[in-house]
């Protein structure tokens, strides 16, 4: 059995999806050609261009909102937030919005997303 690091792991996971399934894609601060602030997207913009690794300005709540809309049209995002702090910021869009729209819609949306904030 092969042994990552934490972050080699977390990649390998994102690489896997993003070969298996071109709906997903990840957003988030410095997640394109920097490669996160933890290294865990390196290189995956070089492979996937700027459409599949979307680098967001620093407006949690925003890019999260839209991470949510993209999972109603069928898209699988994964949003990537610089830490769990920042992450609270969009703690509304997370809770109210992401969970609850499946059952506010009457079952007419899902919210197939991974919101992803590292901590420690």
């Amino acid at each position: 059995m092969a042994q990552f690091l934490l972050f080699e792991a977390l990649r390998e996971a994102i690489l896997e999806e993003m070969e298996r399934d071109c709906r997903v894609f990840v957003m988030g601060e410095d997640v394109g050609h920097y490669g996160g602030s933890y290294k865990v997207t390196k290189g995956l913009a070089d492979q996937y261009g700027d459409w599949r690794l979307l680098d967001t300005p620093i407006a949690e709540n925003s890019f999260t909102g839209l991470a949510i809309g993209a999972a109603m049209t069928g898209l699988r995002p994964i949003v990537e937030g610089m830490n769990m702090g920042f992450l609270l910021l969009a703690f509304n869009q997370i809770a109210n919005n992401a969970g609850m729209l499946h059952y506010t819609s009457g079952g007419s949306f899902t919210t197939p997303l991974v919101i992803r904030g590292p901590g420690g």
